[in-house]
């Protein structure tokens, strides 16, 4: 037989890997950290601050934090010149009830088949720790693992499945004894339904499975670990593949994009000195029939929660300073809660005032000049013996050393029957309620797991609002019609009520309850569905998917599995999910055609922000032109019923709106919650509306 020449060898080769499926021809990753400077791997802001702000995440090489406890806990070092990924911290927490599970990913979601390898010293085998493949989002993936208890362990997670056993499945698991102070080489090969792991070129397991058929790879440590090196190769043709799958994806993104108006800047508006961050309030205040903005600057109280408002700073939509009350101070610009602050008509004589709290007083300023009108005492902090609004320090302070409430939020209702939100809502942190009329005469107080911000609606026809807060519904006289207390641990940090059927079906409690997940319930306090995503926070609803009928529920998670995102149908059944970023910052609902179909707002982040649509595109994007990106909010600022997007950080404000104008006979026009009920934890539900064209223009 005649021999072939080294081309046609090599020729040969590459068909038979083609055609047979060779394995570890074309690497897809490959990296020993050597292009990460030494130190944290990662960081946020203080913790709760990325839950309504973008907070800056810049990673190397490819790699992004998942989990957002304790990031800090992830760092490079270096040792004669050679660079090592540590994990450095523990997965158990004593103030939450939510496993913790700190994950690092690369790759790409449309990677498919591939072998996985990482080196790997233990340090230590008393939790799970391992490598990651055919990574979904923070609760679905596949795991292979040391530990706990001397064993090796092939699982997926499904973080919903299961929620006593936090979704875990094992497909395989034996006893395994590891050298900790000895590296490891950890190996899965993922072709198909097949799954082998290896340890140190030793087979481990061999299953079959398809639950997960693509995904990018993770790196998961519970316990201290050390990472030397990790690679990702597959064959030539499903590499081929894999660029074939990617390029139209990139298509397809492209035709999406280029359909919808891009974002042109509208406004500018400079801050400087005394910008904040999302605190920042919208209304008429100086009559004009134009919305302008009262910025909030605070200074920390006690702990992380509890906050004094410092400066108030109204100004117009073109940067006009109408007023200012207290010192502005840049120091005081931050917030990772919620501000006692409204804009509100709340004496009813057609001009707006700022209600707001401050130390043992609320005051009612004029709207146009800033001039105390009014002042009220704020309630007493003990309100029944042994019960105290400061109840998280009761074991560091006592009680008699702050004696008034320390104002959580305001919010304004309709609990006479007068026809007009004229009554008020306040709260401390989670524990108790205070009703007022506009005189700020005591209507009635009550306690319970409040969590963050009330929601008002009639559900009794009556003419009055009841009060959803946390767990309970209360009536307009304070009665607790019905708890869920008693059946759930955590709070709810937003809950929203109505027909989302738009049929006329009876009405349905939509609720985000942190870490008790997603709960729909009927209006008499029946539990309908309980789907248990993770800390579910940030509740909107709105028109995401015109092929689905009704309103679409929409969550995104934050401690725990940060940027998962779950869409549900009127009836509480999940639709989708998907994670495009790792944060959890509002999912506010956009818009931006106005012909009926809504986008979500991530943020105005040009990387990791822009708009996705109801099957988790990104759909629009926003230029870079060197605006903010810190926080944001969605309004009609222009009057044609589409919304404008607000974004602003310390020191500027700029608002965007759509590159062209909309043509059609009617336009969209939904129904969003009252501008003098805004907080930081407010759902927002998109009520469908259409207005005729001709009544509306910029």
């Amino acid at each position: 037989m005649k021999s072939l020449s080294l081309p046609s060898l090599l020729i040969l080769m590459l068909v038979e890997a083609i055609l047979f499926g060779a394995e570890g021809d074309v690497l897809l990753l490959e990296t020993d950290f050597s292009k990460i400077s030494p130190g944290k791997f990662g960081e946020h802001t203080t913790p709760a601050f990325p839950e309504y702000h973008h907070s800056p995440r810049e990673f190397t090489d490819g790699w992004n934090i998942v989990n957002n406890r304790g990031p800090e806990e992830w760092k490079v070092l270096e040792r004669d010149g050679i660079h090592t990924l540590e994990y450095l911290g523990y997965n158990r927490e004593a103030w939450t009830h939510e496993f913790i599970y700190p994950i690092l990913t690369n790759g790409d979601s449309l990677w498919r088949d591939y072998t996985l390898e990482a080196e790997i010293t233990p340090l230590n085998q008393d939790d799970l720790n391992g490598i990651i493949f055919r990574y979904q989002d923070g609760r679905h993936y596949y795991l292979f693992a040391y530990g706990p208890e001397g064993a090796v362990s092939l699982r997926y997670r499904d973080g919903e499945k299961d929620f006593r056993t936090d979704g875990w499945t094992i497909l395989a698991s034996k006893p395994y004894q590891i050298d900790r102070a000895k590296r490891i080489l950890m190996t899965v090969e993922a072709y198909g339904r097949k799954l082998r792991c290896s340890l140190d070129g030793e087979l481990i397991f061999e299953v079959e499975d398809n639950r997960y058929e693509e995904g990018k790879i993770g790196l998961f440590a519970t316990t201290p670990a050390r990472f030397h090196r990790v690679s990702v190769s597959t064959t030539v043709e499903e590499e081929n593949t894999y660029r074939s799958r990617s390029k139209a994806r990139q298509v397809e993104l492209d035709r999406l994009r280029a359909a919808n108006p891009q974002p042109v800047v509208w406004k500018r508006i400079q801050t400087p000195g005394f910008g904040a961050a999302r605190a920042l309030r919208l209304g008429d205040l100086d009559g004009d029939g134009r919305l302008d903005i009262l910025i909030v600057q605070n200074i920390p109280f006690f702990g992380a929660n509890y906050n004094q408002i410092s400066c108030l700073t109204a100004l117009t939509l073109d940067g006009k300073i109408l007023w200012q009350k207290g010192s502005p101070d840049p120091n005081h610009a931050w917030v990772s809660y919620d501000v006692a602050a409204q804009i509100h008509d709340i004496d009813d004589d057609g001009s707006q005032e700022v209600v707001y709290a401050i130390a043992d007083e609320f005051r009612i300023l004029d709207g146009k000049s800033g001039r105390i009108e009014k002042t009220y005492p704020v309630p007493a902090s003990e309100i029944l013996p042994g019960e105290t609004s400061w109840n998280e320090y009761k074991h560091y302070y006592r009680r008699d050393h702050l004696p008034n409430l320390n104002v959580d939020s305001i919010a304004f209702a309709n609990l006479r029957g007068t026809g007009k939100p004229l009554d008020i809502i306040i709260k401390d942190r989670h524990t108790r309620l205070w009703a007022y009329n506009n005189q700020w005469e005591l209507l009635w107080t009550s306690s319970a797991n409040l969590g963050h911000y009330p929601t008002f609606y009639d559900a009794d026809r009556d003419g009055r609002d009841e009060i959803l807060l946390g767990y309970t519904l209360f009536d307009d006289d304070g009665r607790q019609l019905w708890t869920l207390d008693d059946r759930l641990q955590e709070h709810s940090d937003g809950t929203c009520a109505g027909d989302f059927s738009l049929t006329g079906e009876p009405e349905k409690v939509f609720v985000a309850g942190s870490d008790d997940g997603v709960i729909l319930l009927d209006l008499k306090g029946n539990l309908l569905k309980h789907h248990r995503v993770g800390h579910a926070q940030t509740p909107t609803a709105g028109q995401y998917r015109p092929d689905v009928p009704g309103l679409e529920f929409c969550n995104i998670n934050y401690w725990g599995e940060p940027g998962l995102i779950t869409l549900y149908n009127h009836e509480g059944d999940e639709i989708t999910h998907f994670e495009v970023f790792h944060a959890g910052s509002p999912v506010l609902p956009v818009n931006w055609r106005g012909d009926g179909q809504e986008f979500i707002l991530l943020s105005a982040n040009v990387r990791e922000g822009g708009m996705i649509d109801g099957w988790g595109r990104r759909v629009v994007m926003f230029p870079e032109d060197g605006h903010p990106d810190m926080a944001y909010l969605v309004q009609d600022f222009t009057g044609d019923s589409r919304d404008e997007i607000m974004v602003w950080d310390t020191d500027e404000i700029w608002i965007y709106t759509q590159s062209e104008a909309f043509q059609g006979e009617r336009i969209y026009a939904p129904e969003r919650p009252p501008l003098y009920n805004e907080s930081n934890y407010l759902p927002y539900v998109s009520w469908p509306g259409w207005k005729p064209l001709e009544t509306h223009g910029r």
